[in-house]
Formats: structure tokens, sequence, C-alpha cells
């Protein structure tokens, strides 16, 4: 079984990851479907890790998304931004519902400013909640 974790911006320890803010988003926008297939896909990371269904790499960036095969509306528009820690931890950084075909590339640079900032040994989680690679406490290069 894998494990799922929500990173923070690294100067901002103290706030709600940003992952989160995006699900309150759409729950406010009443994305309720497109939650839904969000859900539905975390929970099959969770229980098959890097052999989810939904897992793809992302062309040009050292991150990945979990997106579903249906086409179309909000279920088909659902993503979830995250890139891998080791074989069975995964930090979940950005969602979103598509409305067209393009990404939203802000949430793309999002994950991947977070992903880099935790390669290099940057915290990226609360003190009391680090993860095995986060050891020192360097000071983050700011916000995309």
């Amino acid at each position: 079984m894998a494990v799922i974790r929500y990173p923070h911006f690294p100067e901002k320890l103290e706030d709600e990851p940003p992952f989160i803010k995006d699900l309150r988003g759409l729950a406010e926008s009443r994305k309720l479907l497109g939650m839904k297939a969000i859900g539905k896909m975390l929970k099959d990371l969770l229980l098959h890790g890097t052999e989810s269904r939904y897992l793809n790499g992302i062309t040009g960036y050292p991150i990945l998304e979990l997106k579903t095969r249906s086409r179309g509306g909000e279920t088909g528009g659902a993503r979830v931004y995250l890139y891998r820690a080791d074989d069975e931890e995964f930090h979940v950084c950005a969602a979103e519902i598509k409305t067209g075909v393009t990404t939203n590339l802000e949430l793309l640079k999002r994950t991947a400013f977070i992903a880099w900032h935790w390669m290099e040994g940057y915290p990226v989680f609360p003190i009391n909640q680090t993860s095995k690679r986060q050891t020192n406490t360097k000071m983050s290069r700011g916000q995309p």
C-alpha cells in the first residue's frame, strides 16, 4: 500500500497544503463529480501505488498526474498533480477540473516548484510531519 502526503510551500509551512486549498475551491464551485473522480483516483493510488491505472508522467516535467480515462465533463477533466518521493510515497500538490484541453500551467509549475525544493532538502512539511528525505532546514528560493 502506498503513502500519500500533502506538502506545503517551503516558506509557508504553517499554511494549509495547496492541494487542500484546491479541493476547497472545487467544493465551493460545486464540482462534485470531479471531486468524486479525484477521490477515486487517490484511492486507487493508495491501493496500487506505481501500478495505479490513473498514474501518468507529464512530458517535460519531473512530476506525475492522475487523470481519468473519461472524456469531457467534470469527470474527464479531473486532474491531480504530484511527484514520487520513493517507491511507496507520493506527494500530492495540486488538483483541477479542466474545462478545455489546456492544462493549468501554474499548477504544473507549483508542483515542480515544491518537488524541486523537496529534492534539494528544503522543508515542505511542518516539523512534526517530516518526510524521510527532509533532513535539513535550508531557506526557500521563493514561490513560482
